[in-house]
């Protein structure tokens, strides 16, 4: 073991780059540059090695401690002797890593699984034997540890970062230190022990009893379940089973939407043949003729009666639609020029519609009762185009300002003034209704129209709205159900046109396909639904499992199979679906006898008072209750920072074409993190079938609808997480009620939503076709493997849970669909709490990395699963059908997650003869989001300087990989101390949950431009200006919109910019941005990609390294000043303390700085460049950064003086010269502290400790204003390490004052301590 003194000269004051001798030893040159797999490996060999060698030690030392022997130094030769490993491993921070975390995990491990197996059989029949075996296994790691650890001062411990009991001790070297070190070391081992064994047992029991947590008679259990995993599961606090079928609901709901999307569709490309495409600016008779012929197509669409004899067939079908309108539009599609063909498509495409609209029509018929039944015919006969035919602008265009809101034509509004002034006149003889009540009474019919929820048999499903009180009396009352309250089906023909012009009517056939699709798919599919959970519910209860739903009565069976988790489902609190719309609780007795008996949704709700536990309960009664009115400001909020967030981020993504090329190719990497390779596995045919698929308006795309719509159904597509994030978010803020909801501005804004809406779709497209390739290929190997064990379609086997399993076609798409939506990231399995923070103004499409995180262990689960699934043939064989692809899934997630990466970042290194050195000083020049980054060097051949592509950017899985990282890098940076490598390792566990957790906290683009021109005044969280606080008003309020509308640009405008500059001919000044930067087109369309490579200039990122170290400088001597020169009484504690913080504090800026300067000479940065810049410091700060020397905060004369006024002003003693001894000394003792020690070195405060141990007899008479003693007084024969000496310290020279001194303190070892 190295001495005190050998390890403080290894680090000395003169550690600078500048300094260092560079030379290589031959053993260097050979290994060159290690890689950290092969170190890593090589870790792991010498660890095992390390275990032998720790127990041998530790007989040695207890032999050394008897006999006065150094035997311990002999075994700890003989073993670096004989390992192989050590020396190679030891060159890299991951070989370290490795080699330390075996040295530690097998014995521990081993002694934790034996302490177990004996306290079960000692413990066996005792009560809480579980918490004393939990003891025992913690102890016996810890003793584990103890004994096995080879070098306990290299390995460190966590007191070596926080203090405490369990700190090393590097200062003694004998034989009791290194057994009471051991000591210490398994004490911490046995504490972690205890720690990690109670995060496994409780992650254990999530993983494996999470479905029976919640119904425990253990509190804990039931704690552990609701608080901890609830909130991060995809079905939240749901059963599983309502989960998949709500899943599959929506996938049923999906598909009708996407047949309603390809009819819309087709017509409108037969619509585009016939219309410009670019028309005369101001010619807007194209759009009236087209609107024209779409709304006389709704006509058509909507003709024609379902027939409803059908229903006792289980089925309605439409019938043919009205031929003499149809020949009408027919005619005048053909005059203004449409094919033949293309009229016949425009039929075809509205048959299939009607056709889709009998289905759904069917599913709400057939499970009904037979009174039910006959009332559903009644409606399907006389009410159904009412139905589907609700398209009222007064709910498209609705907004917070009032201004802003749908507003009827003045026409429409006089209509109805003046229907309402003569039935005023006929309702009250004699009496005149003004023009402007009348007028009032019209605003308040529109303001409060509504349209029901739900499908009722009695009633219209229609718009409904309130009517003054004497129109009950007048010819409106066939219109009034009951006071107040009309439905504008009841209207006569030519008073409903009166209103359909208020409202805003529109008869356009591609809403009505479009809207009244979604419209009734949610009913069905909603009413399936339910009566799917009872059909579950009752299967479970057949097999002996636990139902999902109790009987609405039987309480004490829901306490039994629920314990206290559980409810009455009320879906319908305010009866609001049973009549029609209208909140029940708001209506007389009267009004309410009126509606008894009303049916809503085709049916009685079924699940209506049962009992389920409260994740069901909360589920079913979210999907069925609207939310509460908002309050202003609630709207205020969703439309000043939701809706704002919501358009940055799609502008950022979807409205960037450069982040759609990105998109797909990052996407591409679930495919091989599933063991899939483009044109290998997935072969060109299954490639070309995903992009047939596709739903956007490409050549070749929209060919495999079908297809398309099996896979809405199996939840494999349509399920992109980060439009999934910005569409809810878009719905957080309500769409409609957004300030550019003015008609005017809609129109304007027009073409740029059908480009959102293109730009959409093709991001959504980039992720179907991997998941649909993906899919493709999981269905065929898993076919495949089937095959080769034997088993083709049709054969069954039997499971390791003894089910019988039948191979269909069906059995192979569900498997692959399963393995699509759990190893890919889909939104519909992200969870709740992680969806609901999309509403905070932090994160940006937060459910990414938290899909990541799933999609992940989900994918080395599934190969496990599959390595060790197995299937019984007929004939009683035993076969492993899936073991290859499992293996194949495990190595493709290791090449996409942790090869691929290192493989492209030691290749440059290699290719450039770029040195970890480099490597590591220029993480010091980066982007601070690219400090933890995987870094690919790359150098630039004319010039020698380096530059990097950040893998990150396009690395699906940077995720996971990226704390790691991050724990290699803080391991790394602590490579010059010697307090071991523990306390660095939990540093970097810190560290990496801080990069875990910023996607979730960070603030979102919108919040962080806000929050730098409001609360940071100005500035952005790098220390930018926005604007220059001496400008004028007009350029700042400009500097202020220019920033906001910054965060809102999109199409990639910058990188745009860049290219634009980069095709400028050579010898053009237009080459050069405004800070003079030259741009290379080549590198700008890498970028496309994400392969974009940034120079490092470390001239000019010294500038503002410099400009750092000056603010912190400025803040650590705030730290003295402030606390010091607050105007009251202060102690000389405080004075003393304040300056031990302040030098703290700076410290820690220039032992920054000072990396930053080594690093600047590493990236060759030219001399004259370094003397230019760092002419802003003065010579002395400059020398002391070079030597590596700490130069002390001393107050100035300007404080002392002020200190001295104080005291006259407030009538006390001047307390700093009783303080000014005390800091001279410590300022003499931090002078031999290095700027390469990881942090200064701990100081007590002398005045909090004993005085028989601070030598304060030199400051007896300091109670006299004005006397002073010096701190060589003071300090004059101090011991250090414990060594007398009869030099004063000032006189002793900067090895003396060094000299190994691990401790120099007042009278006493400890007062200062240079950690390693």
């Amino acid at each position: 073991m190295a001495s005190i003194e050998e390890q403080l000269n290894s680090l000395g004051s003169n550690t600078s780059l500048v300094d260092s001798d560079t030379s290589l030893t031959v053993e260097e040159e050979l290994d060159g540059n290690p890689s950290n797999i092969g170190t890593f490996m090589a870790g792991i060999g010498s660890g095992l090695f390390k275990i032998p060698e720790g127990i041998v030690s530790l007989g040695a030392t207890l032999i050394d401690l008897g006999a006065g022997t150094d035997t311990a130094t002999e075994v700890e030769d003989f073993f670096a002797t004989i390992n192989p490993f050590d020396e190679y491993a030891q060159q890299t921070t991951a070989g370290r890593m490795s080699e330390l975390l075996v040295n530690l995990a097998v014995p521990a491990g081993i002694a934790a699984k034996t302490a177990g197996k004996l306290a079960d059989a000692a413990l066996v029949a005792k009560k809480g034997g579980k918490y004393l075996k939990f003891g025992a296994q913690a102890g016996a790691a810890g003793l584990a540890d103890a004994v096995a650890v080879a070098d306990v001062e290299e390995a460190g411990s966590i007191g070596d970062l926080i203090g405490g009991i369990t700190k090393i001790d590097r200062e003694s070297d004998n034989p009791q230190t290194e057994l009471l070190n051991r000591l210490k070391f398994g004490t911490e081992g046995a504490l972690f022990s205890a720690g990690l064994g109670a995060l496994f047992t409780g992650a254990k029991r999530l993983a494996t009893e999470g479905k029976e947590l919640r119904y425990s008679n253990s509190k804990f259990n039931r704690w552990l379940d609701k608080w901890i995993g609830s909130p991060f599961r995809s079905r939240a606090g749901k059963d599983k089973d309502v989960f998949d079928l709500e899943t599959a609901s929506l996938g049923e709901r999906a598909a009708d939407v996407n047949i309603a999307e390809n009819v819309g569709f087709t017509i409108q490309k037969q619509m585009d043949n016939i219309f410009p495409k670019i028309k005369r600016v101001g010619d807007q008779l194209p759009d009236v003729k087209r609107a024209e012929l779409t709304d006389e197509m709704g006509e058509v669409l909507l003709s024609g009666k379902p027939q409803t004899e059908l229903l006792n067939k289980g089925q309605i079908v439409f019938e043919e639609m009205d031929q003499i309108k149809w020949n009408n539009l027919r005619n005048k599609l053909l005059k203004k020029g449409m094919t033949e063909e293309g009229a016949q498509e425009i039929y075809e495409q509205l048959t299939k519609i009607r056709g889709t609209w009998g289905t759904l029509f069917t599913g709400i018929g057939e499970r009904l009762d037979p009174k039910s039944l006959t009332q559903f015919k009644n409606v399907m006969g006389s009410k159904w185009r009412n139905y589907l035919d609700t398209n009222y602008k007064l709910f498209q265009n609705k907004s917070i300002i009032p201004a802003l809101n749908y507003q009827p034509a003045t026409e429409a509004v006089d209509k109805l003034k003046n229907v309402f002034i003569d039935s005023y006149a006929q309702a009250n003889p004699g009496k005149v209704l003004g023009s402007v009540e009348a007028e009032n009474l019209v605003a308040d019919v529109y303001k409060n129209a509504s349209l029901p929820a739900g499908f009722n048999l009695n009633k219209s499903s229609d718009i409904i709205f309130n009517l003054p009180e004497f129109a009950a009396k007048t010819s409106l009352k066939d219109a009034v159900d009951f006071k107040g309250i009309a439905n504008m089906s009841d209207l006569k023909p030519e008073m409903k046109v009166l209103y359909e012009e208020l409202f805003g009517k529109e008869k356009n056939a591609l809403q009505t396909i479009l809207n009244g699709t979604s419209k009734l798919s949610m009913i069905t599919r909603r009413n399936q639904f339910l009566d799917n959970l009872v059909k579950k519910s009752d299967e479970r209860v057949a097999k002996g499992l636990r139902p999902m739903l109790v009987e609405a009565g039987n309480r004490d069976e829901a306490v039994r199979l629920f314990k206290d988790d559980f409810r009455a489902i009320n879906m319908d609190p305010g009866q609001k679906l049973a009549a029609g719309g209208v909140d029940i609780g708001k209506l007389s007795p009267a009004q309410r006898k009126v509606l008894e008996g009303e049916i809503a949704d085709g049916i009685t709700n079924p699940l209506n008072g049962k009992f389920a536990i409260n994740g069901i309960a909360d589920a079913l009664e979210e999907t069925s209750q609207n939310l509460g009115a908002k309050s202003m400001v609630g709207k205020m909020y969703e439309n000043f920072i939701l809706y704002p967030k919501a358009t940055s981020q799609i502008a950022k993504t979807i409205l960037s074409p450069i982040t759609h090329v990105r998109n797909f190719l990052s996407a591409s990497a679930f495919a091989t993190a599933n063991g899939i390779i483009p044109g290998v596995t997935l072969t060109p045919a299954m490639m070309k079938e995903a992009f047939s698929a596709l739903q956007v308006n490409m050549k070749g795309t929209r060919q495999q609808n079908e297809l398309y719509q099996k896979l809405l159904r199996l939840g494999v597509v349509n399920s992109q997480v980060q439009v999934g994030d910005l569409v809810k978010l878009m719905e957080d803020s309500n769409f409609g009620q957004k300030l550019n909801s003015w008609n005017g501005l809609q129109k304007l804004m027009k073409p740029l939503k059908k480009g959102f809406k293109v730009s959409q779709d093709l991001y959504t497209a980039e992720d179907d076709f991997w998941k649909i390739a993906s899919w493709a290929t999981e269905s065929k190997r898993l076919e495949d493997s089937f095959a080769k064990q034997g088993l083709a379609r049709g054969n069954w086997f039997k499971n390791a849970a003894g089910e019988n399993i039948q191979l269909t076609q069906d059995y192979f798409e569900k498997q692959a669909a399963d393995i699509v939506k759990n190893n890919i990231p889909n939104y519909s399995y992200v969870s709740d709490f992680v969806k609901g923070l999309r509403k905070l103004p932090v994160g940006n499409f937060v459910s990414f990395p938290a899909e990541i995180m799933r999609t992940s262990t989900n994918i080395v689960k599934r190969a496990l699963d599959e390595i060790s699934f197995t299937a019984t043939l007929a004939n009683g064989d035993v076969v492993n059908p899936l073991k290859n692809i499992g293996y194949k899934r495990l190595a493709g997630m290791a090449a996409t997650t942790v090869a691929v990466p290192y493989a492209a970042v030691e290749g440059a290194k290699a290719l450039y003869n770029v040195t970890e050195d480099e490597m590591t000083a220029m993480r010091r020049y980066v982007a601070d989001w690219s400090k933890n980054s995987t870094l690919i060097p790359i150098r630039d051949e004319e010039t020698g300087q380096l530059k990097y592509v950040d893998f990150s950017h396009m690395n699906a899985y940077d995720t996971i990989t990226r704390p790691l990282q991050t724990v290699l890098n803080r391991v790394g940076q602590g490579e010059t101390d010697n307090d071991g490598m523990l306390d660095d390792f939990v540093l970097g566990l810190i560290d990496s949950t801080k990069e875990l957790g910023m996607p979730f906290i960070s603030e979102s683009i919108w919040t962080e431009a806000l929050t730098d021109i409001t609360i940071r005044g100005g500035k952005t969280p790098e220390g930018y200006q926005v604007w220059n606080p001496e400008d004028t008003d007009g350029a700042k309020m400009s500097a202020m919109v220019g920033h906001l509308v910054e965060s809102q640009a999109p199409f990639n405008y910058k990188q745009l910019q860049r290219m634009g500059l980069a095709i400028q001919p050579k010898d053009s000044a237009g080459r050069f941005d405004e800070r003079g930067n030259e741009y290379d087109l080549g590198n700008e369309l890498a970028g496309i990609a994400g392969l974009r490579a940034i120079d490092i200039d470390p001239a000019k990122g010294i500038t503002y390294k410099i400009s750092e170290l000056q603010k912190r400088e400025r803040l650590a001597k705030d730290l003295f000043k402030r606390p010091s020169l607050k105007g009251g009484v202060v102690s000389p504690e405080e004075i003393v303390d304040a300056y031990i913080n302040a030098n703290r504090a700076l410290f820690d800026a220039k032992s920054d700085f000072m990396k930053d300067y080594d690093a600047a000479i590493t990236l060759g940065i030219k001399p004259a460049d370094l003397d230019e810049r760092m002419s802003r410091i003065s010579k002395r700060d400059r020398s002391s950064i070079e030597f590596g020397e700490f130069t002390p905060y001393k107050p100035s004369k300007e404080i002392l003086e002020k200190f001295e006024e104080n005291s006259i002003k407030l009538g006390v003693a001047n307390p700093y010269l009783k303080a000014e001894p005390i800091i001279d000394g410590i300022s003499y003792l931090l002078e031999t502290a290095p700027l390469s020690l990881e942090k200064l070195p701990e100081i007590e405060n002398p005045f909090r400790t004993d005085e028989t141990v601070v030598n304060l007899d030199a400051v007896a008479n300091l109670n006299t204003v004005g006397a002073a003693v010096s701190g060589a007084d003071l300090l004059a024969g101090v011991n250090i390490n414990g060594s007398p000496t009869t030099i004063p310290f000032e006189n002793q020279n900067q090895d003396q004052k060094q000299a190994s001194g691990k401790k120099a303190g007042f009278g006493g070892p400890g007062d200062i301590t240079f950690p390693g």
